[in-house]
């Protein structure tokens, strides 16, 4: 009797995962199979002929010009967002932690934009750089700074870095709510202890805050290295990953694979390409996680 009830439990709780699991197979394992399967063929997408290429997608991808470019821009702008947003996170969070006057509203005021729709910021920011009417260019005439005016998204010398710092502005917020959360959670015994001691404000900084935030450096370097993979919104909005490709990433190049050249087995290539790169940072942030749960449970 006591089998039949443990057996029934165990059908019962399978019953309830199913759903999850199926849902699992329909909408993520099936697409990244098929994905897989159609980046061996040279396909449109809308035929339902497929010519088998075998690695030919993979072969003409990785000497492809425009590829390099989209891993470049990608290296950039992991690089650029990622280590200015946590630089400039963690100087307003420290600010901020001190409970100066109103610092509610100012934190509410920087991570805003964190809220807003990337497509939203995009068209705010395609009049401030426009080159004829832009709201940049008018104001250094206004000041007489003519020399300074630039065709700043029609040039590759400038696009490239103005959609970077779109992007810092827009996510400077989220960091310094993530380290402002985590900072919270140091012990006050540390700095006072600290301050006994003689440690200044920027000694504890180094030494104290800094160190017990490495799990928050750690897990905005990743979010700002996936963003950059699929940094899609802004360069579309703003550029179309023009001019001359300067802004193209690894999402604007499967998009006009897909729905402009109707290359979709190229396309599945890249995405592809962009699931090796996920995976792997995937894996270093499993092994850092493990890693320092077994360095707690020694030092216990």
């Amino acid at each position: 009797m006591h089998l039949n009830y443990r057996k029934k439990d165990s059908l019962t709780s399978f019953m309830f995962v199913v759903p999850l699991l199926v849902l699992f197979l329909i909408f993520f394992a099936y697409p990244i199979v098929y994905n897989f399967i159609i980046s061996f063929y040279d396909w449109n997408g809308v035929s339902p002929e497929k010519v088998f290429v075998g690695l030919d997608n993979y072969k003409k991808l990785f000497s492809d010009p425009i590829m390099h470019k989209c891993f470049k821009n990608f290296c950039w702008i992991a690089v650029a967002t990622t280590l200015i947003q946590a630089a400039l996170g963690i100087v307003l969070a420290s600010f901020f932690i001190r409970k100066i006057r109103l610092s509610g509203f100012y934190r509410i005021l920087f991570y805003l934009p964190a809220i807003c729709t990337s497509t939203i910021i995009g068209t705010v920011f395609s009049k401030i750089f426009e080159t004829n009417r832009g709201y940049l260019n008018t104001i250094l005439r206004m000041i007489h700074l003519d020399a300074l005016c630039q065709p700043w998204l029609a040039s590759p010398k400038t696009v490239l870095g103005c959609l970077i710092f779109v992007n810092i502005w827009q996510w400077t917020g989220y960091s310094m709510l993530m380290y402002y959360t985590n900072m919270l959670n140091i012990p006050q015994d540390l700095y006072e202890s600290a301050t006994i001691d003689g440690a200044g404000s920027f000694k504890q900084f180094i030494y104290i805050t800094f160190p017990l935030l490495k799990g928050t450096h750690i897990t905005l370097i990743l979010l700002g290295v996936l963003g950059a993979l699929k940094f899609f919104d802004l360069s579309y909005v703003l550029t179309k990953g023009g001019p001359a490709h300067a802004t193209e990433s690894f999402s604007t190049y499967i998009y006009t694979k897909s729905f402009n050249t109707f290359k979709q087995g190229e396309a599945s290539t890249i995405v592809v390409y962009m699931f090796i790169i996920a995976m792997v940072l995937t894996v270093l942030q499993l092994r850092y996680y493990y890693k320092n749960e077994k360095e707690e449970m020694s030092g216990r």
